[in-house]
């Protein structure tokens, strides 16, 4: 039997050298795949990895590059344009398939087919990076506290840089501010909502968000109602101005518009940025009679989270420690992952 084998596709973006990097440090050889064989080439040479060059576009090629692959690491976004092809070459091949997005549509649809997962004796476990391992955990343990818990509220205060990757990502749903009410997702608009959060910095008040928790939240804890949020800073309140501004026009004009913008700038924040960087989460839970209960996280920089998250949910799936089927973090390996990373500080909140 050979031995077991993680791919990371994306390695050469901004996340995906991190992750390959955290990888490498842990004593894994993963093979570095993505599009580019040029930069994948170079990435090699610095690790002394196997590399995969190919792109998502041909299904047979896709399941090639997949044989005798245990693991796939699909790290190159925005998954709701690539999470499918992926995940299906994972079906033919029986991969198991991990990726680091946040997006509310790629988990609903992956969460859709579950059974094609079970039936191909795979885990689908969307969401392994910071969206949304730290969140998904924060909720899990709250609503295990306190069950009966009928709305779920999420606020994040991300205090670090943003990569072009997750800035593409954002673009994707810059007009399509979304929540769940009574088991439903539905579409809100840009800054209809606002809610006050203990973040323990100021400013409390933060507005509507987009994150994947208002999918990945529900399956974990079947919570009927949920909102996510982002505090209240310059550059959330931007982001709602430009959604607002950009919503009226056509198609994926806005997106067109503002990816020009994205191109110019940096891949990513450097070491020295991330150093300095940390993210505060804090859900909020709440019953059919108005009571509440609150926890907040605090993490080091998301980015680097990511690469923690990412490559110890890999390391536990290649050592078979796997559940079959769609899964969420916190459903998958305990509501306690994101408890052995370091620097993490958990609190409960009076309310």
């Amino acid at each position: 039997m050979s031995r077991p084998t993680l791919m990371i596709y994306g390695a050469t973006g901004y996340t995906g050298q991190l992750i390959a990097a955290r990888a490498v440090a842990l004593g894994l050889e993963p093979i570095l795949a993505g599009r580019n064989a040029q930069k994948l080439a170079s990435m090699a040479r610095k690790f002394g990895l196997e590399t995969r060059a190919f792109d998502l576009g041909d299904a047979d090629r896709i399941a090639a590059a997949l044989e005798n692959i245990t693991v796939v690491l699909h790290c190159a976004g925005p998954f709701v344009h690539t999470a499918t092809p992926m995940f299906e070459a994972c079906l033919r091949t029986g991969t198991h398939y991990l990726d680091i997005t946040g997006e509310i549509d790629v988990f609903e649809s992956l969460a859709a087919r579950d059974a094609e997962a079970k039936e191909a004796r795979i885990m689908a476990l969307p969401g392994a990076g910071f969206d949304v391992v730290p969140s998904d955990c924060l909720i899990a343990d709250l609503a295990a506290r306190y069950p009966g818990g009928q709305y779920m509220r999420l606020g994040l205060a991300a205090h670090s840089g943003v990569s072009r990757g997750t800035m593409r990502t954002v673009l994707e749903g810059i007009t399509d501010f979304r929540i769940r009410r009574n088991g439903a997702i539905t579409r809100v608009a840009a800054g209809s909502l606002s809610h006050d959060f203990d973040f323990g910095v100021p400013p409390r008040t933060a507005l509507v968000g987009v994150l994947g928790d208002v999918s990945t939240a529900y399956w974990s804890t079947g919570i009927p109602n949920i909102a996510t949020y982002g505090q209240a800073t310059s550059l959330v309140r931007m982001l709602t101005r430009m959604s607002r501004l950009f919503g009226w026009l056509p198609g994926r004009m806005p997106q067109i518009l503002l990816g020009r913008w994205v191109e110019r700038a940096p891949t990513g924040p450097s070491e020295s940025e991330r150093r300095g960087s940390y993210a505060i989460l804090v859900a909020e839970i709440e019953d059919a009679n108005g009571r509440r209960a609150a926890a907040r996280l605090r993490t080091p920089d998301p980015y680097d989270v990511t690469a923690e998250a990412a490559v110890t949910i890999a390391t536990r799936a290649l050592h078979g420690d796997i559940k079959i089927g769609y899964q969420t973090p916190s459903l998958a390996y305990g509501a306690d992952l994101i408890r052995q990373f370091p620097d993490v500080q958990w609190d409960l909140l009076e309310c």
